[in-house]
């Protein structure tokens, strides 16, 4: 099944002299070749800070892969020798392209390469983003993790721990409960709807898996926190009229209230903040100004048993929109989890950004690991 949206291989590296310790031991991790192509551009200024060339409107895609590449634990699985040997099996062009891309966008020899290779697979998987119009992000990124984890998920389930949650009914993230992949590991947490009738207090609950959150943005505000859209996705709503549920207990229709909160928190949580309406023919992009926290965004109060480890998040990465719907245009903000330096990545152009500057209108998606973004290099298993 596909994944929702709730409300919510051949490659060769070359390393220049004088690259951290990660960066050599990514070489020694990859047991493939392939001819490195001519339109990447050498004399990076930073190991893995590499530029995206735009392909014609595809800043879309590379925001996202932007972000993706600032996965550390994404990255790390993808990359590790350990892993080599698995991921050799999977034969499928999209993880194929996209574990060289990453490869060539790690060793941070070029200072900027064209992903024409990851494009041309999807697109040819998926004609919506083979075109040269401009598409939307967040559909791209729910795209590949689809892609990811129905290629990953065989070779990766006995790895994952035991004991997975159960999926309801069909309509949820991926086809059986019992398969796992790098994907569910790190961004599937659960949701937990409670419906308790109004009349007899008979309650029902219902568990439903997420890898992105789509968060609505309070109406007609011009700014706003994102604890306001937070709360407004948690809020309590009550079915009326039309809209009542049948209650198991009385046997009709009841007015209910629905609670909603989230009893499995996930590694690393994605916030789509919902800035395009379309109603029949009108379309419009909302502008409010989101603020939110870089460094303790804190889930406790809607998780619905006591905090554990996974309630505390700490922002790696943004995707950002400006301009209209048709006529926009992508970047990205990452930080970079060995110098905690911020970076602006606009198609094939990086440059420094303060952080003070990540907070804007802009903001789109949002990247937020549990793990404190401070680890001292990307340990890339060579064993």
């Amino acid at each position: 099944m596909p994944l929702r949206i709730y409300k919510g291989f051949f490659f060769k590296q070359k390393i220049i002299t004088g690259h951290s310790e990660e960066c050599k031991a990514l070489e020694n991790s990859c047991s493939f070749e392939r001819d490195v192509s001519s339109t990447k551009q050498r004399r990076s200024p930073y190991p893995r800070l590499t530029g995206l060339i735009n392909l014609g409107n595809s800043c879309y895609m590379n925001a996202v892969l932007q972000c993706l590449s600032g996965t550390a634990s994404l990255v790390e699985y993808l990359l590790s020798r350990v892993n080599q040997v698995d991921l050799a099996r999977c034969r499928c062009d999209a993880v194929c392209a996209f574990i060289t891309l990453l490869t060539e966008m790690w060793t941070g020899e070029y200072e900027h390469i064209s992903p024409v290779e990851i494009r041309t697979v999807i697109g040819s998987l998926h004609p919506q983003f083979a075109s040269n119009t401009q598409q939307d992000a967040q559909e791209l990124l729910l795209y590949l993790f689809n892609r990811l984890h129905e290629v990953l998920k065989k070779t990766t389930v006995r790895k994952q721990p035991r004991g997975s949650l159960k999926r309801q009914e069909a309509g949820k993230s991926f086809d059986h409960s019992s398969e796992t992949s790098i994907i569910t590991h790190l961004f599937e947490g659960q949701l937990c709807y409670v419906t308790l009738c109004l009349q007899c207090d008979n309650q029902t609950r219902t568990d439903e898996v997420f890898t992105i959150l789509s968060l609505p943005i309070p109406p007609g505000a011009c700014r706003c926190s994102l604890l306001d859209c937070l709360e407004l996705f948690f809020q309590q709503n009550t079915l009326t009229r039309n809209n009542q549920i049948l209650c198991s207990s009385c046997r009709i229709k009841r007015d209910t209230a629905v609670l909603t909160s989230i009893s499995k928190a996930p590694e690393i949580l994605i916030l789509h903040l919902k800035r395009f309406e379309v109603e029949g023919l009108k379309k419009r992009k909302l502008r409010t100004d989101v603020s939110f926290s870089l460094e303790n965004l804190d889930l406790s109060p809607y998780l619905s048993s006591s905090p554990s480890s996974h309630s505390r998040y700490y922002l790696y990465a943004v995707v950002n929109h400006s301009g209209d719907l048709d006529s926009g245009h992508y970047t990205a903000y990452r930080k970079n989890a060995v110098t905690q330096r911020w970076h602006r990545f606009d198609d094939e152009i990086v440059s420094d950004i303060p952080s003070y500057l990540i907070q804007s209108p802009n903001a789109y998606i949002l990247f937020y690991t549990c793990q404190d973004f401070r680890m001292p290099c990307l340990r890339l298993s060579t064993s």
